[in-house]
C-alpha cells in the first residue's frame, strides 16, 4: 500500500523484515538547504567546499537525523551548519556523519554528530588551511602578514595541535614560522615578517 504523506505513528512500529529510508546523490554548486522532509542520507560531492545548512531545529521533533556522506572521489570537502551559520562540522573526502537534533529549543538546536566508521579505523581527524604566498595573507600590520583560522572554521576546539608546511613543487615541507599564537577562543594566527618579505605558499594543519 503506498501513502503519498505523511503518516504518524503514536507509538513503536514493528517491522517483521525491514522498513526502507530513502538517500540521495548530489553533486552540489551551491549552498544546500536541507529540511525536516530531505532524503536521510545525503551523498555530496563538490568541486569546490559548499556549505549544507540543517533545518531551522523549532520545527524537528527531538531525534530527527540525517547522515551527510562525502565520497572520496569529491574534490573538496563539505561545510554542514546549523540553520543561522555556525560550523558544525567540516566533513573530508570519503566520511560521512549523522547529525541527530537533541534539542529544538532554538532555531540553531544542538546536535549530536556521530562519525560512522569503526573506532579502530578512525585516522586522527584534521582540518586543513590552504594559503598562497600572496593575498591570503592580507595586508602587513606593525612589521608582519598574519593568516588567522578561526576556531570556528578548524572546529578541533580552543587548544588544538597545529602543523604548519611549505609547498615545495608536489612537496610539503614543515616549518617553524615566526609565530603560531592560539587564543582563548581556539583563534589561530600564523605570522611571518614583512621585512623581508617571508610569505609562503603552503598549508596550515589542524589536529
Amino acid at each position: 500500500m503506498d501513502r503519498r504523506g505523511d503518516f504518524r505513528v503514536g507509538r513503536t512500529v514493528i517491522a517483521d523484515r525491514r522498513v526502507d529510508s530513502g538517500a540521495t546523490a548530489q553533486t552540489l554548486t551551491a549552498t544546500k538547504n536541507i529540511d525536516r522532509h530531505s532524503h536521510s542520507w545525503q551523498r555530496l560531492s563538490n568541486a569546490s567546499t559548499q556549505d549544507v545548512i540543517l533545518p531551522d531545529a523549532t520545527d524537528l521533533p527531538l531525534g530527527w537525523e540525517i547522515v551527510v556522506d562525502v565520497p572520496e572521489a569529491s574534490a573538496a570537502p563539505v561545510k554542514v551548519k546549523k540553520n543561522g551559520g555556525t560550523t558544525l562540522k567540516n566533513i573530508e573526502q570519503g566520511r560521512a556523519y549523522k547529525f541527530i537534533c537533541v534539542d529544538n529549543s532554538t532555531t540553531a538546536g544542538e546536535w549530536y554528530i556521530n562519525f560512522l566508521e569503526e573506532a579502530d579505523l578512525i585516522p586522527t581527524e584534521r582540518y586543513v588551511e590552504a594559503f598562497d604566498a600572496t593575498t591570503d595573507w592580507g595586508t602587513a600590520s606593525n612589521g608582519y602578514y598574519t593568516i588567522t583560522v578561526e576556531e570556528t572554521e578548524h572546529t578541533r576546539g580552543t587548544k588544538p595541535t597545529v602543523g604548519v608546511f611549505q609547498k615545495d613543487g608536489d612537496d610539503y615541507i614543515q616549518i617553524s614560522p615566526d609565530q603560531i599564537k592560539v587564543d582563548p577562543s581556539g583563534d589561530v594566527s600564523i605570522r611571518v615578517p614583512e621585512n623581508p618579505d617571508l610569505r609562503f605558499e603552503g598549508e596550515a594543519i589542524f589536529i
